[in-house]
């Protein structure tokens, strides 16, 4: 709609709050009432019918149409829509529909009736305008092709195309389910800080603030995982916490810079234990969300039924680049067989993050069907323990699901001396240009030192997961007003 146009609308409106004012009237009473949704009024309709009982209805207007004496209205609430019949002699106050606009909120008290052509109406005796809408509506939103423009008002895209409010309602399903059914397992549910003076737990690059009081630089948290690992020193043995996380990264398909993972810490199980366990649970958590084990995600059709696969790292790696990744560590290698293929080159060129590149360019995007990746390179999981089978490889694993990793698990380092080495390796990586490695956590250490017990633990991507079982492309279709630049 043309600036101009929507402007000439806007006063227009603006004049009929004017008028609505000077005729005594309150264009936004603070007062709303009603007996049943729209739904509800079409699931009653039969009863309400034969007993003449008086209903009232709120909403918004999303049609109005005027044929002299007689008015017929859309009605839209989070429950559906229906239709309003307003004659003349039925009401005192027909006129004032004059005043009304579509997307105005209003109450309506009537009977329920059948009209001639079959469509069931509430008969109004009683209206009351709720909120006038200055602001039109757009009239050809649904062919929109400017995501932007439909994340930035995104109240409008939940408004005009109903589709969209659905992975927003599903994420609400998934995190209820995920609470009950962990409780369900013994897991206590807590909160740790969000504010945090080490940004640890993860490789990332967090964003950073200042508390003034006590002049001293803080980070929005990057993960809650060493404050629940904490917890278990304190003798806590099963907890979770669902929670926002936040990263000074990029954005796309799978990423934005805030995020809800479930993260989980299982005293006295190891990562194998939480294979199993994660199989059951995902599993149960499909059927039930969904009703099934299939699910369809663009192209594909995934089935969650059990079991899933199982691959190597190093297997999955010599397959798709012809290298084993536990005997190479050279990063020239890998900086070639990156050019030879075409694909970029990270800025940062230590073997862990050219070793992680080429599995994400090479091996995680073919990994479509739910797949467990295991026995990850040590260097590319500095919290998790050592596999004693194999000294070079790290008991990790993460869930694949669509291309796209959802869930990141490992039998935990309760080694305070080993982990102090790990973090010492990591800052030699930071002076390489490795700017997501954090400073040592010293109040972690102590911690360990106290005595962890051994565990397991797995953080699981939420925004990822309802983007999965809600088949949208991008994670913050998930989100209800994901992050965008700002308007100008």
């Amino acid at each position: 709609m043309a600036e101009e146009r929507l402007e000439e609308i806007r006063q227009a409106r603006l004049a009929k709050r004017e008028a609505i004012v000077k005729a005594g009237h309150v264009p936004y009473p603070a007062e709303a009432r009603r007996t049943h949704t729209t739904a509800e009024m079409l699931d009653q309709f039969d009863t309400l019918n034969n007993e003449q009982t008086p209903i009232t209805l709120a909403g918004r207007i999303r049609a109005l149409r005027s044929h002299g004496g007689v008015a017929f209205l859309d009605l839209i609430d989070m429950s559906g829509s229906v239709q309003l019949q307003i004659t003349r002699n039925d009401v005192v106050d027909f006129e004032g529909l004059d005043l009304l606009d579509v997307g105005d909120f209003i109450q309506a008290v009537g009977m329920v009736v059948m009209t001639k052509r079959g469509a069931r109406t509430l008969r109004v005796r009683e209206w009351h305008l709720l909120a006038k809408s200055i602001r039109p509506l757009p009239s050809a939103w649904h062919g929109l092709r400017d995501k932007e423009t439909r994340y930035r008002q995104r109240e409008v895209d939940f408004l005009l195309n109903s589709k969209t409010r659905l992975p927003v309602l599903l994420r609400g399903r998934v995190l209820d389910w995920l609470r009950h059914e962990l409780m369900e397992r013994g897991y206590q549910e807590v909160e740790t800080p969000i504010l945090q003076p080490v940004a640890g737990g993860a490789a990332a690059q967090p964003f950073v603030t200042h508390h003034n009081a006590l002049d001293a630089d803080l980070y929005l948290r990057v993960a809650p995982e060493i404050y629940l690992k904490r917890l278990l020193v304190g003798g806590f043995e099963k907890v979770f916490e669902i929670g926002r996380n936040f990263r000074n990264e990029g954005v796309d398909r799978e990423h934005n810079v805030e995020f809800t993972m479930c993260e989980l810490y299982w005293a006295y199980a190891d990562y194998e234990d939480l294979m199993d366990m994660t199989e059951e649970l995902l599993s149960a958590l499909v059927r039930d969300i969904t009703g099934g084990e299939e699910v369809p995600y663009g192209k594909f059709t995934l089935s969650f039924g059990t079991p899933w696969k199982r691959a190597r790292f190093r297997e999955l790696m010599l397959e798709a680049a012809g290298i084993d990744v536990l005997e190479e560590q050279n990063p020239a290698v890998y900086v070639t067989i990156l050019e030879n293929k075409g694909l970029a080159v990270p800025e940062v060129r230590t073997y862990g993050k050219l070793v992680d590149e080429l599995y994400k360019e090479l091996v995680r995007p073919k990994l479509v069907q739910p797949t467990i990746v295991y026995d990850y390179p040590l260097e590319l999981a500095p919290l998790a323990k050592r596999s004693l089978s194999n000294l070079a490889v790290a008991e990790k694993w993460q869930l694949l699901v669509g291309g796209m990793e959802l869930i990141n698990a490992y039998t935990e380092l309760n080694d305070p001396v080993e982990q102090r080495e790990r973090f010492m390796a990591q800052l030699k990586n930071r002076e390489l240009g490795d700017n997501e490695v954090a400073d040592i956590d010293e109040g972690y250490l102590r911690a360990m030192e106290y005595g962890m017990p051994p565990a397991a633990g797995w953080g699981l991507g939420i925004d990822r997961l309802v983007a999965v079982l809600a088949d949208v492309p991008s994670v913050r279709d998930t989100m209800a007003f994901p992050l965008l630049k700002p308007e100008r």
